[in-house]
């Protein structure tokens, strides 16, 4: 029979083949898969310069360490995807927009039935923000302080003016009644006698029956009078309120028909009207903090570590204690990453996830550190 052998040139290209698909194979195995990840802004859970362009932007803070130790862990890249809020995180996870989301996402039984949670990623409860410096001061001190606000040198100026111009013209007016002896002719001592005229007729009717044009200046003047009483007892109505208010918030009980500042979108509003406080709505926190140092809300609540994170970031920038947290909590609630119903990532990150919370030994675990990376005052 004839012997068949295969050319040198046959056995050449088979081996060409082989070795271009280990190396196709090779290149296939070394390359991660990027994962498109969904965030939001959430001090301290999420961080970044929204002025920039998305390719310009780092995004830093709690959840992004978490889901960069846990990509490393899955040997992915991440590409992140930016979003607005809460509502459009879960809604491009549920439409599969994005492979996961990151932020800081209260788990809740109603979000659960549009996507998937994880294992939960951190644990907290709602906290109340107030005004330190109602929740400390003394009425005297309230007090000062709510007329320091309203003696500006403006305003000063011209109550003073009004004074000069009004006791000059009743020591006129008395000068030319040749029957009164209410102020001296003299010109100085005429003044200074309507001068402390002015000043006690600001709030009593200590004068002599008067007639005429005297008799309208004084009834005018103490009408004055009247109205400055109006606004003194309206500074220590104030006053004695805000203490009251400040100084009673001990738990969320006492938040019952306070009116209190919440994020119209996020979960604390429910629960927060639920309780039956008088809910004022806000589109962000930095709304409802501007609205409490105003004092047209007793307080705000949301999610306890952002709120701790926030008034330590305000009181540094004004280099003083004007907001602070009350020390109780209420109301736990987790904090998970949000994956597509059924994702077969979410497995994979729950056991990342769970790995990175597990102590070694006496040293803390991953989760621990971050916690005291971005959480060391709460």
């Amino acid at each position: 029979m004839p012997k068949y052998t295969s050319s040198p040139k046959n056995t050449s290209g088979i081996i060409m083949r082989k070795i271009l698909a280990f190396i196709l194979l090779f290149s296939l195995y070394g390359q991660s898969e990027t994962l498109k990840i969904g965030i939001k802004p959430s001090e301290p859970w999420v961080m970044y310069d929204e002025n920039l362009s998305e390719d310009e932007r780092k995004p830093i803070g709690f959840s992004i360490d978490l889901w960069n130790k846990i990509a490393s862990e899955l040997d992915v890249k991440t590409e992140w995807v930016y979003l607005d809020s809460v509502t459009e995180l879960i809604k491009a996870t549920k439409e599969k927009e994005v492979d996961a989301s990151i932020s800081a996402v209260t788990i809740t039984s109603s979000r659960e039935a549009e996507i998937d949670f994880s294992n939960s990623m951190f644990e907290l409860g709602l906290q109340v923000m107030v005004d330190a410096e109602k929740s400390s001061a003394s009425v005297l001190e309230l007090m000062g302080k709510e007329i320091s606000k309203m003696m500006t040198t403006q305003s000063v100026l011209m109550f003073l003016l009004f004074l000069f111009i009004t006791m000059h013209l009743r020591w006129f007016v008395d000068k030319r009644d040749v029957n009164s002896d209410l102020f001296s002719k003299n010109y100085l001592t005429g003044i200074v006698d309507a001068f402390w005229w002015g000043i006690t007729m600001l709030i009593t009717w200590e004068t002599p029956p008067s007639k005429g044009l005297a008799r309208t200046i004084d009834l005018m003047w103490h009408i004055v009078g009247i109205l400055a009483v109006s606004i003194l007892t309206a500074i220590v109505t104030s006053a004695l309120t805000a203490q009251a208010i400040g100084g009673s918030i001990r738990s969320e009980k006492d938040l019952a028909g306070k009116y209190v500042a919440a994020v119209a979108t996020d979960a604390p509003r429910q629960y927060v009207e639920k309780i039956g406080a008088n809910v004022i709505p806000v589109k962000t926190l930095e709304e409802g903090i501007a609205l409490l140092r105003k004092g047209s809300v007793d307080a705000l609540v949301h999610d306890g570590p952002r709120l701790v994170y926030l008034a330590n970031q305000y009181n540094k920038k004004e280099k003083k204690k004007l907001l602070t947290v009350a020390p109780f909590t209420f109301n736990p609630q987790n904090y998970g990453i949000v994956f597509p119903t059924r994702s077969e990532l979410k497995e994979r990150a729950d056991r990342a996830l769970l790995k990175l919370r597990e102590a070694n030994g006496l040293e803390n675990s991953f989760h621990e550190e971050l916690k005291q990376k971005w959480l060391k005052n709460n």
